[in-house]
This record gives structure tokens, sequence and C-alpha cells, in this order.
């Protein structure tokens, strides 16, 4: 399947409602050092829409943090998809929220060694991990989703779904990629675009900006 192939869809909650506005993707920009080889690392990429979309009540931006940001260990963010609601479950026709506090990966990275008996670090410098001690998690189909945090009344996206044990797990984190540690590559790609396509919109592949006010618990 090529770039080509697909459509992003944005400002809807409900799948079955089919009120999303539909944008062709025009490119797709993968990080040079994307890997899954003994772990998955550097798991972000951009996506070039093919025309530029108009911002209303249901389509919104999100703030990408600065490279120097380091979400706190404790954070409580949320986390949003239409993946499985229960691991080897069905997806959810309807977009779903579950809140989750953030570990830093040094901690996060030990605690999977721990349970999967590696000696090398599962959880490199570029990832974060969510815990919710309820069960609450991200699931298959969520991956690239959206981990954002409020700040000063300003939601910032912190994280993108990437990868995990199972759902909802006790003890289990979730892994997410760190978007402050990818901002210079953004930047750059951004401004490398802009140079040969200006009116062209790039958004992260993970950012699908919905209202927040639309979204169901999990």
């Amino acid at each position: 399947m090529s770039h080509l192939d697909y459509v992003v869809a944005m400002g809807e909650a409900d799948l079955r409602s089919r009120m999303a506005v539909r944008i062709p993707v025009q490119d797709i920009i993968v990080h040079q050092d994307f890997s899954v080889m003994r772990t998955i690392v550097h798991d972000i990429a951009l996506v070039l829409l093919a025309f530029p979309v108009n911002y209303s009540v249901n389509i919104q931006p999100v703030c990408i943090p600065e490279k120097s940001f380091l979400v706190k260990a404790g954070t409580l963010c949320w986390v949003t998809g239409w993946g499985k609601i229960v691991e080897q479950g069905s997806s959810s026709k309807v977009l779903r929220e579950v809140a989750l506090n953030i570990i830093r990966h040094e901690k996060c990275n030990q605690i999977l060694k721990d349970i999967q008996g590696k000696v090398f670090a599962v959880v490199q410098e570029g990832g974060v991990c969510g815990y919710n001690e309820k069960g609450g998690d991200a699931c298959q189909g969520d991956s690239g989703g959206p981990m954002v945090c409020e700040f000063n009344n300003t939601w910032v996206q912190v994280g993108i779904v990437s990868w995990g044990l199972g759902c909802g797990r006790f003890g289990y984190p979730g892994v997410y990629t760190e978007v402050s540690y990818y901002r210079d590559w953004i930047v750059k790609e951004l401004s490398r675009a802009s140079c040969w396509i200006p009116s062209i919109f790039l958004v992260l592949s993970v950012c699908l900006v919905l209202h927040l006010g639309t979204l169901v618990t999990l």
C-alpha cells in the first residue's frame, strides 16, 4: 500500500456518523532511524496533506512542546483512540479517552526489562510511558494516537502511542514516543516541505486534532 492509498479523517468522534472532513495524503515522511529490530525506536512520522484544512469547533490544533520540555513523572495526561476496548476484544466506534500518569523512560525501561527478562534497553531516550492503576490503557488500534496534557489551559501533545505488552495489564506501562525529543526533526522536515509546497499543511500522522469536549471516557 502506498501513501496515495491513505486518507486523513478529521473532526469525527463517532465513526458511524460519517461527518468527518477527509483529506487525501500526498506524502508520508517516516523518521530515517525508525527501527523495530530489538525494540521500537524513533516511532514517528509526518503526513503531507493534499490541501489545507480549515479549523472548526471539532478540528483544532494541538501544541508541540519545546525540545527542552520534559513532562514530569506523575503528570496526568490523556490518550484517545478508537482501538480495542479490552485486550483481544473489539474496537470502539466512538472515540474514547483514558487518563494516564507519566513514567519517565528510565524507570519505565527498568520495569519492562524486569517483566521481560531483557538485558538491553527496551525503552530508550525519546520514549516516555503512561500507566493507570485501574487498568486503563491504549490498545491495539490506538497506535499513532495522541497523548496530550493540559498546561496553563493549553493542550500540548507530549506523546504518541507506540507499543505495549498487552493492554491494561496490572504493572505494565504503555510506551509512547516523546514528542519534545523530536522537536528539531519535526521543525526540520516542516521547513524542508515548506520550501517546495508552501501552501500545503503538514501534521503529525498521529494528530487527529479533535475537540476534547466530544470525547467519551474509557
